[in-house]
């Protein structure tokens, strides 16, 4: 039944209460903790808004009755406050009390609240015949991995799930919630936006912002592979020197900055241009400091050591020190595996041991790249990737496009196709 109280009394309660019970929560907590919380408030603010644009669209619910509207802070006809606030109790909240409470737990009251609570929301939210998809959408999009990435990264496991959600949180941020901020400030749509450019030069743009997406998504997966990720309060504990990271030391930041320059172009929207100059500056200043006095803590000398060698905005053409030292397992008696070898030997890669394969005690059936710390080790068209690495940088992008997400196994089973499978190897 619908509350008893008047929408500017409702609406503040349900924006401020989760605050203040994530405050509460929080004063048990340990860092990490923290920072899980902190994700999973994040994924749900940005999940949330998408899901609320899309009930307004499919009538499953609006905020306010038809004779009154919710205005002020809104988006797309969404009160932000409000989602916040909803945001912080779905994502911080029961992050916050995981070391006390089991997260699933946790989950089914939220979601059973959610369901009483929805339909006692009104006249701030008013409720359509199929509120209950939206509900299931809500609880799919944003409850669910949002409890999981906290969860993961306040227990410090499964270190490549939690990557690989940052990846799509900080992706859908950078790809879809600034440019529509921006887009929504000019009263432009992106229909209109995506036809400033006849659509040649637009899907040159597209290619650019996908090549330079393809970069930051390596570095993401560099974290991974030494136990971290990109977030500040969940970073690898070994100095990550390798991959991007042995030609650039900021690669994330640059090219995140570089993407919102070419979403700015692709839209002819300034505001994009302008959130790229002041996220180069905040990276460039304030966050650097941070990072060089955290890091030297941490590192000490081999930070100092690092940051001399290579640059934070401009990129190295070779990789510093070499990358590190590794191996590349060829066949050499194979008549499609032997010439990668050579040619790789013909280019004398610096800290890359071309090994015939022959040799491994594994029994390889592929082109394998291994290095010392176990870290990095890839087969196939990956292996070769990796290889490229220890060239320069026109080779290491050609390899980080071979290691790219979808693109790069399907780049596999075409290689494959054509005769480049996984084969027996004579004289083993």
């Amino acid at each position: 039944m619908p509350a008893d109280l008047p929408l500017e009394v409702l609406r503040p309660a349900v924006a401020l209460v989760p605050w203040v019970l994530a405050a509460a929560a929080s004063l048990a907590a340990d860092r990490r903790r923290r920072a899980g919380a902190a994700l999973a408030a994040l994924w749900n603010a940005v999940a949330l808004l998408a899901v609320n644009a899309a009930a307004a669209r499919a009538d499953w619910w609006a905020f306010g009755t038809p004779a009154d509207r919710v205005t002020g802070s809104t988006w797309a006809g969404v009160p932000l406050d409000v989602v916040l606030g909803w945001a912080v109790l779905w994502g911080a909240v029961p992050v916050l009390l995981g070391a006390v409470v089991r997260p699933a737990l946790t989950a089914a009251v939220l979601v059973a609240g959610d369901l009483l609570a929805m339909a006692a929301l009104e006249p701030l939210v008013v409720l359509g015949p199929a509120w209950l998809w939206g509900e299931a959408a809500a609880v799919a999009l944003a409850l669910i991995p949002g409890l999981v990435l906290g969860e993961l990264t306040a227990r410090g496991r499964a270190v490549r799930v939690r990557s690989w959600l940052q990846t799509v949180l900080f992706t859908t941020i950078l790809a879809w919630c600034l440019p529509t901020a921006a887009l929504a400030f000019a009263g432009r749509g992106w229909g209109e936006a995506l036809t400033a450019w006849p659509r040649p030069v637009l899907s040159l743009w597209i290619q650019a912002g996908l090549l330079l997406a393809i970069v930051a998504q390596r570095a993401v997966a560099e974290f991974a592979e030494y136990g971290g990720t990109p977030f500040p309060w969940d970073p690898p504990p070994r100095l990550v020197r390798t991959g991007p990271y042995a030609y650039l030391a900021n690669p994330m930041q640059a090219c995140a900055t570089a993407i919102l320059l070419v979403e700015a172009a692709a839209l002819a929207e300034w505001r994009l241009a302008a959130a790229a100059v002041v996220a180069a500056v905040f990276a460039a200043v304030l966050a650097a400091r941070h990072e060089d006095d955290e890091l030297t803590g941490r590192f000490g000398p081999a930070w100092d050591a690092y940051r001399r060698a290579v640059r934070p905005w401009r990129p190295r053409l070779r990789p510093a020190d070499g990358n590190a030292p590794a191996e590349l397992w060829v066949s050499a008696t194979c008549s499609v595996c032997a010439p990668v070898g050579t040619w790789f030997a013909a280019r004398a890669p610096a800290r890359l041991t071309i090994r015939a394969a022959e040799e491994h005690p594994a029994g390889l059936r592929r082109v394998r790249y291994t290095r010392p710390d176990g870290t990095g080790t890839a087969s196939g068209l990956a292996a070769i990737g990796r290889g490229l690495e220890h060239l320069h940088m026109g080779w290491a992008m050609a390899g980080w496009i071979l290691r790219a997400p979808v693109l790069g196994p399907l780049l596999q089973v075409a290689a494959d196709a054509l005769g480049g499978g996984p084969r027996e190897l004579r004289g083993r």
